[in-house]
């Protein structure tokens, strides 16, 4: 099963989130649409869309690797507006949870 990371990735031809459907794992490609970036809201926002979520979610930016459900890990990896962050989503709930990261994405946060 190929999911498509529609409207995440901006001004780039659409980017597929892959499926490993034997652990349940799903990878994007989101782009940061806020032009201040991702900041201490936007992390706040990103941590609560994983409260009570059954999954282990990673966010890659520049090399780096940080745990997704870390506001301070977040904030460390100092993602600026048009940066394309790699979601990695590992769990039972990976397929609702990447769509509300990918909603999250696509609104900036509530910041647009």
């Amino acid at each position: 099963m190929v999911n498509e990371c529609r409207e995440c990735v901006l001004d780039s031809e659409d980017v597929e989130t892959s499926v490993n459907s034997q652990d349940d794992e799903l990878t994007c490609l989101c782009i940061v649409k806020n032009t201040s970036g991702i900041h201490v809201r936007p992390a706040g926002a990103i941590v609560k869309l994983f409260d009570g979520e059954d999954c282990e979610v990673s966010f890659t930016y520049a090399g780096k690797t940080v745990n997704a459900k870390s506001i301070m890990s977040i904030l460390i990896l100092g993602a600026p507006q048009n940066g394309e962050i790699f979601v990695r989503i590992k769990g039972k709930d990976a397929s609702r949870v990447m769509q509300k990261v990918q909603d999250a994405f696509d609104s900036g946060f509530g910041e647009l």
